[in-house]
């Protein structure tokens, strides 16, 4: 299998037209103007073809776009052009991470046994800076019973943009990417990213109808705060024995600081458990499944935040075991692409 590299003659939004004029160089004697102009998957990517760096003089946005008729390869330092920072009270730094992503070019939906989202990356924003899911790694008394929310949690040590620095140095957001995009209520958000199954996650805007008609909407979550002041049950009905209780609802502990605070409703908003649904999207006429990054109508970030508990498509299981798809170059996916021998335009 070939593996293509794409790239744009300038800027750093790989956009159509800039993709066209990429295309008609010449792949192997065959003219790229045969082919079909790159779907969404390899077209929305900031790509950093000037130089541009950002937080500590660091590579920003992507450096480098391959694919191959089943993936997309997405070369990023996960640092992105735009201020970050300070991080109160955490210790760590963001550091160039060499990620190699790879990405589902034709996903499908996971018709077993759904997969869940692990502790650390889930998926990349355009700009190739990683999402993490609404967990951090503590738990209640370290049970694994009640898992503390990260963006309630751990709110003080996020930056304006709403991220901050894991240790390794992985600058990621639990939540609305802030400085990514301004949301804009009167129009339909842009991809904002893609999880690791391959399907787009959209800001927080869409068609009030999943057809495309009714105008924009805010895409609203299905889940929300149970009706507890003491922490002795499961959101699915599991009664807990007495060791297993978690810390009645307080000030230190207010509902929504463990992601167990939460259930799932359906039909409350107009999300599934996913936090996404099937959906026409300016992006694809046809309709796709995507994710939303879901807020409240305050503009405050709404829980599961982006993509839910579990993944709606089918992540491979060499994925989930590199943390998702993505690893430092040189091992995990990376030794991978090469192994489908990426050429370039020539």
């Amino acid at each position: 299998m070939m593996v293509r590299a794409l790239s744009t003659p300038g800027g750093t939004r790989m956009r159509i037209a800039a993709a066209r004029l990429a295309l008609m160089l010449v792949w192997g004697g065959i003219p790229a103007a045969s082919h079909a102009a790159p779907p969404p998957e390899l077209e929305s990517w900031l790509l950093n073809t000037s130089g541009q760096t950002g937080y500590g003089g660091l590579p920003a946005n992507v450096q480098r776009i391959r694919y191959s008729s089943g993936n997309a390869y997405v070369n990023a330092s996960d640092i992105p052009t735009y201020t970050i920072g300070p991080w109160p009270g955490n210790p760590n730094t963001p550091t160039d991470q060499g990620y190699l992503f790879r990405i589902p070019r034709n996903p499908v939906e996971n018709g077993g046994t759904k997969t869940s989202t692990p502790l650390g990356p889930t998926g990349v924003w355009i700009n190739g800076v990683v999402v993490f899911n609404a967990l951090d790694a503590h738990s209640y008394n370290n049970q694994n019973v009640w898992h503390q929310n990260a963006v309630l949690a751990e709110a003080a040590s996020f930056d304006a943009c709403l991220g901050h620095p894991a240790p390794g140095g992985v600058y990621h957001h639990h939540q609305n990417p802030a400085c990514l995009y301004s949301p804009d209520s009167t129009k339909h958000s842009p991809i904002y990213g893609y999880a690791y199954d391959g399907f787009p996650i959209y800001g927080p805007y869409g068609h009030r109808n999943a057809d495309g008609t009714g105008g924009i909407a805010r895409m609203r979550s299905s889940y929300r705060q149970r009706n507890i002041t003491q922490r002795t049950t499961l959101p699915d009905g599991t009664v807990l024995s007495p060791s297993q209780y978690g810390p009645d609802v307080s000030a230190t502990y207010p509902l929504g600081f463990y992601v167990e605070d939460f259930e799932y409703v359906g039909g409350l908003g107009d999300l599934d458990r996913y936090n996404g649904r099937f959906t026409v999207t300016p992006e694809y006429p046809g309709g796709i499944y995507a994710y939303f990054v879901t807020i409240e109508g305050t503009g405050a970030s709404a829980y599961p935040y982006t993509i839910g508990p579990q993944y709606y498509g089918v992540v491979a299981a060499d994925d989930i075991s590199t943390h998702g798809a993505c690893a430092r170059a040189g091992g995990g996916s990376a030794s991978r692409a090469r192994s489908e021998r990426p050429q370039s335009p020539s």
